[in-house]
């Protein structure tokens, strides 16, 4: 699954949520985003490849 992805799905449920007016769909979507961007930051080793251990 690439990185975008889980960015681009929260971003998605979050502009449902302000558009609908839940806002629990906004909370969602912005946890999902943030959630994805620090497993990206915390999982990324220099030098190495994504399936590198």
């Amino acid at each position: 699954m690439p990185y975008g992805y889980a960015a681009s799905s929260g971003g998605t449920l979050a502009v449902t949520g302000l558009a609908t007016g839940y806002l629990w769909l906004v909370v969602t979507g912005f946890v999902l985003v943030v959630a994805g961007a620090l497993l990206v930051r915390v999982s990324f080793r220099r030098d190495r490849g994504p399936l590198e251990r």
